[in-house]
């Protein structure tokens, strides 16, 4: 990457001093830039296992500036996994972006002319220690960062940049040089023990999703409020709204937004859900809302259900006529919630699953447009008729594809899933987990397709569609609650067999493209075993109606891969459409001017540009 040196820091002691006390054997050096630029005071973070040394080829600041980014040491020889990874390189992808780059213009010469103008975003966690050498125990605990990518096939350039998210945790963490709060998946406060004690001011991350509406982009974290960044350069005013947007007050005082909106193709719709755990009554409450383009609240009425026991909701689903969630049985572990308020173990934890059940159970609850005004303020299932309860065989699954409805009234609801519960939580406290988990320990996930017939007549079915260990699953947005036959998603470096106890995860090292009619007929593309890819968009070629059932893999895939031995990240773009497109390769690879750490969620938004000459750097 060539830039202009004037964003360089013009001190790198901070780093110096970091730098000298980070001397593991066996890891990467990288050699990197420090860009202040117009992003402000920036402080450097570095992973705890990994030696960087930064250098500048030129020392002359009127002169432009080349970045080198090359291994200077290697990791040891790999030895692959039962997946085909190596093991060694996945645990380095969790070293922290040390950069921020300001909107940038990078040619991208194989950009194919067909591909759609527009914007993708994308969230993630991308900061795992504190300056004062705190790390984080989870991934999910590391501070939200967000990379947009701006795409002109007339020019076959993108606009790229990248930026932390400034919640009020993340600035208290800069201003202290400390790790201001604790973590919900169990990173600890800086200051030890007494420090950690009845702390349940847990930092709002915004690490998980994005979404754009009305001309505003927001980071979700499923545990607080969203903010609001701006579409060009990703800042955002901490100072006026130091906990998020309450979305025009909509959000009271510790009410939650989740991170995993669905967008309703036919209304153009937004629906999203909230939970609280009520703690004198032990069940869950679920704030349900749906949002116009203007992101205003299609109803002014409360709209709740409730369910009895703990639940653990990241995702949920959509048709035409129900919102649809699925859960296996839980409740709060009385003894790990004291530990919890004693600092001693990860929030996450104190909900505990029975492991004993043979059951999880499916919410239908009807849409807003079914409800009538001032009767859904409090809907509890098993109570309310309007709820439909469906009792399956016992899954958990994080992600679901996409839900519709089948000619005959049934709910398809499309997921990846495990046949028991791994939040990856319950290992050794004192590294982060991604050195302490094994592998073989962890169930491996499928894709699986459940049919459940909302009135009970008809028993439900479930059917394996993949076993390749899929996740991060995506359709077009188009047929978002309606029929779909494509589902893309992550999978496994190749196909493998568990162990003979059925263990044994894989991890995202190849882009799957399933037929949920043919599973034979599902495609796959592998990278290297040291390479690891994220969740992908779905952009529709120019002219394609991907609703069309002729036209639905009319389109590309866009997403980040990771060389987790050198710490580069690439950009790469896959054509899908018709037999064979995905396993030919993608048809665009562009390494990214910085380190992007493995991330979570994004969007395509097309028809997002900005105008080049004025906003580019």
């Amino acid at each position: 990457a060539v830039i202009n040196s004037e964003h360089c820091s013009e001190s790198a002691s901070p780093y110096e001093r970091r730098r000298r006390s980070m001397n593991r054997s066996g890891r990467l050096l990288l050699t990197a830039l420090l860009f202040a630029g117009n992003v402000g005071a920036f402080s450097p973070r570095f992973g705890g296992s990994l030696r960087s040394t930064f250098q500048l080829q030129s020392s002359d600041p009127t002169e432009e500036a080349t970045v080198t980014c090359t291994a200077t040491d290697s990791l040891p020889d790999a030895t692959l996994s039962l997946s085909g990874h190596d093991h060694v390189a996945w645990k380095a992808g969790y070293t922290s972006c040390c950069t921020e780059i300001p909107p940038t213009i990078l040619d991208i010469p194989d950009l194919p002319s067909d591909f759609p103008a527009g914007t993708y975003y994308r969230n993630g966690h991308g900061c795992f220690e504190s300056a004062d050498g705190i790390r984080v125990r989870h991934m999910f605990d590391g501070d939200g960062m967000v990379i947009g990518a701006t795409f002109y096939p007339e020019t076959k350039q993108i606009l790229f940049r990248n930026r932390f998210v400034r919640t009020d945790g993340y600035v208290a963490d800069q201003e202290g040089s400390c790790m201001s709060r604790p973590g919900i998946f169990g990173t600890k406060a800086s200051g030890g023990f007494i420090k950690n004690l009845f702390r349940l001011d847990f930092k709002n991350v915004a690490n998980t999703h994005v979404l754009f509406r009305n001309k505003k982009l927001y980071a979700l974290w499923e545990g607080g409020w969203p903010y609001v960044l701006d579409p060009l350069t990703l800042e955002n005013d901490v100072l006026k709204e130091p906990t998020g947007h309450n979305l025009n007050e909509l959000l009271d005082k510790g009410q939650k937004f989740g991170a995993h909106y669905r967008y309703d193709a036919r209304t153009g719709n937004i629906a999203n859900f909230g939970v609280q755990l009520d703690p004198s009554s032990g069940n869950t409450l679920v704030d349900l809302w749906e949002f116009d383009d203007s992101m205003e609240s299609i109803r002014p009425d409360q709209v709740l259900f409730v369910f009895q026991g703990a639940g653990v909701i990241h995702d949920f689903c959509i048709t035409e006529n129900w919102y649809v969630f699925v859960m296996p049985p839980a409740s709060v572990d009385n003894k790990k919630a004291l530990l919890g308020l004693l600092g001693q173990v990860a929030f996450a934890e104190v909900i505990g699953f029975d492991k004993e059940a043979t059951e999880s159970t499916v919410y239908l609850i009807p849409r807003s447009n079914h409800l009538q005004a001032g009767t859904a303020a409090r809907m509890i299932a098993g109570e309310d008729e309007r709820i439909k309860i469906i009792k399956v065989p016992y899954h958990f699954n994080f992600h679901f594809a996409n839900a519709f409805e089948d000619e005959n009234g049934n709910v398809v609801i499309d997921s990846v899933l495990t046949d028991e519960v791994d939040l990856g939580v319950e290992v050794d406290p004192t590294v982060p987990v991604w050195e302490a988990v094994d592998l073989n320990d962890l169930n491996p996930g499928r894709y699986d397709r459940l049919t459940v017939d909302p009135s009970n007549t008809n028993a439900p079915t479930m059917e394996t569609v993949s076993r390749r260990e899929p996740e991060f699953p995506t359709i077009p947005s188009a047929l978002s609650g309606q029929r779909h036959r494509y589902a893309y998603t992550v999978g496994a470096h190749k196909d493998y067999e568990p162990l003979p106890n059925g263990k044994g995860k894989g991890v995202n090292g190849s882009i799957l493209k399933i037929d949920t009619e043919d599973s034979a007929l599902t495609e796959a593309y592998a990278f290297l075993p040291h390479e690891f890819v994220g969740e992908q968009v779905f952009c529709a070629k120019v002219g394609a109606d991907v609703s069309q059932r002729e036209s639905e893999d009319k389109g590309y895939l866009v997403t980040y891969v990771e060389d987790r031995r050198n710490l580069t990240t690439d950009m790469v773009i896959f054509d899908v459409e018709g037999r064979g497109a995905l396993t030919r390769g993608p048809v665009a690879r562009i390494r990214m001017p910085t380190w992007i750490p493995p991330g979570l969620h994004g969007t395509f938004v097309e028809g997002l540009s900005f105008d080049l000459d004025r906003d580019a750097n």
